[in-house]
């Protein structure tokens, strides 16, 4: 299987608008076999859902670093 192409170096997302753009961006842009739709992102949102809300964005990537070497 291949990778997600990357998504070009943009600001880091801050305000909600240019978080929502980024997830679309990535996720409309899925170069793997997978079928990217509604059931999905929702597995995405469980998974947020599920985070303490104190995490750091740094936090989840590190904990998920092994996950995806």
């Amino acid at each position: 299987m291949g990778k997600a192409a990357k998504t070009p170096a943009l600001p880091p997302a801050r305000q909600e608008d240019e978080i929502s753009d980024l997830y679309n961006q990535i996720t409309d842009r899925v170069a793997v076999m997978v079928q990217m739709g509604p059931e999905s992102r929702g597995l995405i949102r469980d998974f947020l859902e599920g985070l303490d809300e104190n995490l750091s964005v740094a936090d989840v990537k590190a904990a998920l670093e092994a996950e995806w070497s």
